[in-house]
């Protein structure tokens, strides 16, 4: 059974790429344009949370922090994607298991999440 990723990220054109180089990569991906669906629990249980940092009129990292403090969700790793400098203790603080910047190659995007899942 193929291996699930969430991405929420809301920059036009991104979450294109991320489901082409996962789709290609043999992961099963859904997309949300914004954490409300992670909010209100409208999603399938995936085996990784991708979370971009800054969603319009949300920040990832606490979207993350509730992601952490969920029963359902805490022991499924979160990985936050920023090109915000020294995303690294940022997304830690805020219980991320890993974090990747942009500009990433898309070589180091999948080592990342193969780590995890």
């Amino acid at each position: 059974m193929k291996k699930k990723i969430l991405v929420t990220d809301d920059d036009e054109g991104v979450p294109d790429i991320f489901q082409l180089i996962f789709e290609r990569a043999g992961y099963d991906v859904d997309i949300q344009g914004d954490a409300f669906s992670i909010y209100d629990h409208k999603y399938k249980r995936p085996d990784l949370f991708l979370l971009d940092k800054q969603l319009s009129g949300q920040d990832g990292l606490q979207v993350c922090r509730y992601l952490k403090s969920d029963n359902n969700t805490k022991n499924i790793p979160v990985i936050i994607v920023s090109a915000t400098p020294g995303i690294g203790p940022m997304a830690k603080e805020a219980g991320a298991d890993d974090f990747i910047e942009k500009p990433f190659r898309m070589k180091e995007l999948l080592n990342v999440v193969k780590k995890w899942i």
